[in-house]
């Protein structure tokens, strides 16, 4: 990366999906980015320019003609040699013309013709401009010369007719986008370098008889990110994971379990040779005292469960931590009480207790998207504002309580 931190150029272009691009610098900045916005004449009529300089906190840039910063040089050099990569988004249909004719009549399209680094494109259009013969060959020619096309959506067009040409979500934008930058580890990528990370994720499913069950909301996607946020900090890294439609990367080793008592001893036979737990799984606290052999039949009339509690799996293993472990626990909660979030952090054992409040839908199960406050057993409080789940699974192994040490080091937690 060209700086301490990555460097983004946002091109916004004259499209109904300018209004997106807000969301995007808020998102990327969350994600630690520098961002600076790029935008064409026509996209004024769309993109509020003050909203775009607070959530940046840069001037939009629009001028070919103006000098760097205390450079000497015209500005869509300077803005160059500081960036790392160019998201064009949205890109209209008339600038992808322009880009693959080779036209630089602006700043955003004389800084596309001059990069050197990662252009990608997102394009936001009517279905049947997308589609076009024309659009088609100019995608095709920037695809030849190396430019990554981030493919629209179908859905709700500005037309209110629908289609395919909705500009790709933000979660598709911020994965291509760290797909290309170049080290898009943290600062503190080697903090647990030599170390094994256990991560319990995703649901419990109790069987009631050979078809049905009772489970939870859980989707498994914060336990997902902290996975991929404990392997860009260096650390090998177990994942047992309840029923879920995610796959682990790669150089994850997987147990996949269904109930809490399969991921009760799973974790009870891993968890003595790792040095980090984090216990991001949603157990059931529930479980039938007996499941049906076969299907329960509709008859007519109700049925009644017996329900027994099940063992609380993260407050056993504390029980049987060895000196050096650390635990992190999860609390989905209705309603953040801090007081009664601490009394749980405590009871629990655990070094870092991670409570979110599912009542929210824009943080709950199923969202890419999450708040936490962030309690430790001393009585510390961290609120995490709502971000990525990426970003907020590197804000939970920044805060470990314990700072980086070689392995096979005594124990720092004692």
């Amino acid at each position: 990366m060209k700086g301490s931190s990555p460097s983004l150029l946002l091109g916004v272009t004259g499209s109904i999906a300018a209004y997106k691009s807000l969301d995007l610098i808020r998102r990327f900045r969350e994600e630690g980015m520098t961002v600076r916005v790029v935008a064409t004449d026509n996209a004024r009529q769309f993109l509020p320019f003050l909203s775009a300089e607070v959530f940046s906190d840069h001037k939009v840039e629009t001028d070919l003609f103006s000098e760097g910063e205390g450079t000497g040089r015209i500005r869509h050099l300077a803005l160059l040699d500081s960036a790392d990569i160019l998201l064009i988004a949205p890109a209209s249909a008339n600038f992808i013309a322009r880009l693959s004719l080779g036209i630089a009549d602006d700043l955003l399209s004389t800084m596309a013709l001059s990069a050197r680094i990662p252009i990608l494109l997102a394009p936001a259009m009517e279905e049947a401009m997308y589609l076009h013969p024309a659009t088609e060959e100019h995608r095709t020619r920037l695809a030849g010369r190396g430019v990554v096309e981030i493919s629209p959506e179908e859905g709700a067009l500005a037309s209110g007719r629908t289609g395919q040409g909705r500009m790709a979500s933000a979660e598709r934008i911020l994965a291509a986008v760290r797909q290309h930058l170049p080290s898009p580890a943290p600062s503190n990528i080697d903090s647990l370098k030599g170390r094994h990370v256990l991560v319990s994720s995703g649901p419990t499913y109790e069987p009631l008889d050979p078809v049905r069950f009772i489970g939870n909301r859980s989707s498994g996607l914060m336990g997902m990110a902290l996975v991929r946020a404990a392997l860009e900090r260096g650390a090998r890294v177990t994942l047992v994971t309840g029923p879920t439609a995610l796959t682990a990367p790669r150089e994850v080793e997987v147990l996949s379990v269904e109930t809490a008592q399969a991921m009760k001893e799973a974790l009870e036979r891993l968890f003595p040779v790792c040095d980090v737990l984090v216990m991001a799984a949603a157990v059931s606290d529930y479980r039938p005292a007996s499941a049906l052999a076969k299907k329960r039949k509709k008859n007519g009339k109700g049925w009644s469960l017996d329900l027994q509690e099940n063992p609380d799996i993260l407050k056993g293993l504390a029980a049987m931590r060895r000196p050096g472990q650390c635990l992190v626990g999860f609390a989905a909660e209705s309603s953040l009480d801090r007081e009664k979030l601490l009394e749980k952090c405590r009871a629990k054992g655990v070094d870092l207790l991670v409570a979110n409040d599912i009542s929210n839908p824009l943080t709950g199960f199923g969202s890419s998207e999450n708040e936490a406050l962030l309690i430790t057993p001393d009585g510390g409080c961290h609120p995490v504002s709502r971000r990525s789940k990426e970003a907020l699974s590197r804000v939970i192994f920044e805060r470990l309580p314990f700072p980086p040490f070689p392995a096979g080091s005594p124990s720092r937690l004692g």
